[in-house]
């Protein structure tokens, strides 16, 4: 599978209708799939202060775990999957035959059980005396151009859309606001009934003008919140509704409530920052409370 730099960023706006048009041609054709990218934190600065040979061996370990994740639930579902480890990334395109509904979910799933095989394999790491690793993971839900690319010889998948530029784009905003998983809208909305979210901001990406809301995924509604959960995701709320009502101090009052239940809590930290800009510098007449998202990851 490919999906690089001009993967994802070949057609920022969508699908043109030529493509489309000629999408039997590349062996590709445009259907919904879910897209999940995973990547590691702090990559640069472990291969700056290990051996080459033990990071290759952390790697080694690191993607099988996480390649055992992805495929988990695959026997049970009529799903196609596909999957690409690139340098220290991973990327999942999820579609279903049966449910469109289906690939969301299975991408969920998937992020979520990553996340409790990485736990388990950094607590072993830590008896062995050796650093943890944290990854970010974003999930969007598209249409998406997709499909097997290539000679005869050599067969690649590959996927282009916009679909696969917001995936991308979200897995790198979970490390801003401090998340294991951040989903968009369209994911979020096709398994809403079943996972606890907090929605976290609406930001506009690069070359899209369209406002996106994001949300980071709190745990299975099968089970509970936490006391703490709840207050954290009332209090957060209400400082989302007086941020998105210019209110900039009512809001500091709300996101200060939550880093006193949780002084981690780097998503309210971040709005408590944004706010204080905010009142030094008010927004425009115009301003509808998305924030722009600018650059490269």
């Amino acid at each position: 599978m490919v999906v690089d730099s001009q993967s994802v960023n070949v057609f920022p706006s969508g699908i043109p209708q030529e493509t489309a048009l000629d999408a039997d041609k590349l062996g590709c054709e445009i259907k919904e799939c879910s897209i999940l990218f995973s990547d590691i934190y702090g990559y640069k600065y472990l291969i700056q202060n290990f051996e080459s040979s033990e990071v290759a061996n952390l790697l080694d370990e690191y993607f099988q775990l996480m390649i055992n994740a992805v495929y988990e639930y695959k026997q049970n579902l009529d799903q196609q999957i596909e999957l690409a480890g690139i340098r220290n990334s991973i990327v999942a395109v999820f579609s279903s035959s049966i449910a469109v509904e289906n690939h969301a979910w299975l991408a969920v799933q998937t992020a979520m059980q990553m996340c409790k095989r990485l736990a388990d394999f950094n607590q072993r790491r830590q008896t062995e005396n050796k650093p943890a690793i944290k990854i970010g993971i974003g999930i969007n839900s598209d249409l998406i151009l997709s499909g097997q690319k290539g000679s005869t010889k050599r067969m690649e998948f590959t996927a282009i859309g916009e679909g696969v530029s917001i995936a991308y784009y979200l897995e790198g905003l979970s490390k801003q606001y401090g998340c294991d998983i951040v989903l968009s809208k369209n994911t979020y909305e096709k398994c809403a009934d079943r996972v606890w979210v907090r929605e976290l901001d609406v930001i506009r990406m690069r070359n899209n003008k369209t406002p996106v809301p994001i949300y980071e995924i709190l745990g299975l509604r099968s089970d509970p919140l936490s006391s703490d959960q709840e207050q954290i995701l009332e209090l957060y709320h209400k400082g989302r509704e007086f941020y998105l009502n210019r209110q900039f101090a009512n809001a500091m009052g709300e996101f200060a409530r939550v880093r006193k239940i949780n002084a981690h809590d780097q998503a309210a930290g971040l709005l408590l920052q944004r706010c204080q800009k905010l009142i030094k510098n008010p927004p425009a007449d115009d301003w509808d409370g998305a924030w722009s998202i600018t650059g490269e990851q």
